[in-house]
């Protein structure tokens, strides 16, 4: 057997399945945008602070 395992196509079902799974890791509803989010958002205070009282 070799280390790439001939697969028969997906299913419609299975298909769905895992483009819905997709979808959860995308957008700023996912883990990885949250992240990005706080990032941002802490970067723009930053900047705000430097803007208003200077360094």
């Amino acid at each position: 057997m070799s280390l790439i395992q001939q697969r028969a196509p997906l299913s419609h079902e299975e298909e769905y399945k895992y483009a819905e799974m997709a979808m959860k890791w995308y957008g700023w509803g996912s883990p990885i945008g949250l992240g990005i989010l706080l990032v941002a958002l802490a970067a723009a205070a930053v900047l705000v602070r430097i803007a208003v009282y200077g360094l």
